[in-house]
């Protein structure tokens, strides 16, 4: 079963990613985007059977390689929400869900290629949505600098862990235009 991505699905995802990052309260995982994205991967794994919106079939993978001959592209995406191929029968086009780009302490130059990269898994590979996170650069953005043709499918979160608060904000694209949600510091 394919999810269509309409805004109900969509919302829920992200909530759902929210709700991930609220788990990450411990410093060490801050340091690093491995480790950040090993305890990400972690998280949505278990949120994913709460949103009760995929498949069975469905899984979260970290760093899934993409091969050139069956994918169009080498992308090795931080962090997929997928049905794979050779559990579903579909095209290697169909039940791509979510991909996640991770960068910590990013620039404006790595943001616009981990952009490019995001297009690139949207054009080749049908994902519905693609989120951005900057891990440490709170309350900083980069979302103005997208200049693809997919931005009502990217959302870019900006996190920072400071003496057990966690500074969130959320930029998306509506009808073209950047807007925001800044949740200011939380306790987590």
């Amino acid at each position: 079963m394919a999810i269509t991505m309409d805004e109900n699905k969509r919302n829920k995802i992200l909530e759902m990613t929210i709700e991930a990052f609220k788990k990450i309260n411990k410093k060490r995982f801050y340091k690093s985007e491995r480790g950040y994205q090993g305890r990400l991967l972690c998280a949505l794994y278990f949120l994913m059977d709460e949103v009760n919106i995929f498949s069975e079939d469905t899984i979260i993978e970290q760093e899934y390689q993409k091969g050139t001959s069956s994918h169009g592209t080498t992308q090795r995406p931080d962090i997929i929400i997928h049905v794979p191929v050779e559990h579903s029968g579909a095209r290697i086009t169909e039940n791509n869900y979510v991909v996640y780009a991770l960068k910590k302490n990013t620039s404006d130059i790595d943001a616009q290629d981990d952009f490019n990269k995001l297009d690139d898994m949207f054009n080749r590979l049908n994902y519905e949505l693609g989120i951005f996170v900057s891990i440490n650069k709170y309350p900083k953005s980069f979302l103005h600098l997208y200049e693809g043709n997919n931005k009502n499918k990217l959302h870019e979160f900006s996190l920072k862990y400071e003496d057990n608060k966690l500074g969130i904000l959320y930029r998306y694209f509506i009808d073209g235009s950047i807007e925001e949600q800044d949740y200011g510091y939380i306790s987590i």
